[in-house]
């Protein structure tokens, strides 16, 4: 990276890894799984072929991100494992941003985008990443699919960690089929599951749609809990 912050100090060597303009953009993008270089930029509107070539360089020299090509498929961008490794800090930065620009007294970009319907269906899977880490299962293992106004995602959930991929080839056992606007609806609990449930497809085995319908539908939890997660408390 060619700036720095020339302190002795591991958040300003993280930061000057990861702070450049775009960066943490293109790692959120590449957690739901590769991309082409075309898919990259048409996702990430006012970036430049350029600048988001060289932010993809820097990210591979720096062991972030790998440049993979197979067979006829032209060459596809996908993260390492280190890099991997920033899903939960990411992922915890977004959880932040919720709360605190809710928590605000005037309106932003940001609130309208929390109360927007017309979101694009990868922010939404992102999404539900977040609002499972308040619902963790860890015995309940299962991969299962999702379909967002048409856009397939696998999910898995793993010893209590869900994470949600791009594409729905391999096997699943169980399968929702939904839209941006009832998703958002409901993680800001504005329907009740049985609202939610009629406006849905479901298919498959009910231990792993139980509980993928519990990280995305809340109304009812929050209005039962005699204590609420800071998550719930925020909508």
């Amino acid at each position: 990276m060619a700036r720095t912050y020339n302190q002795d100090c591991i958040l300003a060597h993280a930061l000057d890894l990861l702070g450049e303009r775009w960066t943490l953009l293109i790692i959120r993008d590449l957690f739901l799984g590769p991309q082409r270089f075309g898919d990259l930029q048409a996702g990430l509107p006012g970036i430049g072929a350029n600048l988001l070539s060289k932010r993809l360089k820097e990210l591979e020299e720096a062991g972030l991100v790998e440049a993979v090509t197979s067979g006829d498929a032209r060459g596809r961008y996908r993260l390492s494992e280190t890099g991997e490794a920033l899903r939960p800090a990411v992922r915890t930065m977004m959880k932040w941003s919720i709360m605190y620009f809710l928590e605000r007294p005037d309106s932003s970009p940001a609130v309208e985008c929390i109360y927007t319907d017309n979101l694009q269906p990868d922010s939404v899977a992102l999404a539900i990443e977040i609002f499972a880490d308040y619902c963790p299962d860890p015995d309940n293992n299962y991969v299962a699919h999702l379909l967002i106004d048409d856009f397939p995602y696998t999910v898995y959930n793993m010893n209590g960690r869900m994470t949600v991929r791009r594409g729905a080839d391999g096997p699943a056992v169980a399968t929702i089929i939904s839209d941006v606007a009832t998703l958002m609806q409901s993680f800001r609990m504005e329907l009740t599951l049985e609202e939610a449930k009629k406006r849905m497809k479901m298919s498959g085995d009910q231990k792993a749609l139980s509980h993928l319908l519990r990280c995305i539908v809340h109304k009812e939890a929050h209005e039962h809990a005699r204590t609420v997660t800071p998550m719930a408390a925020a909508f």
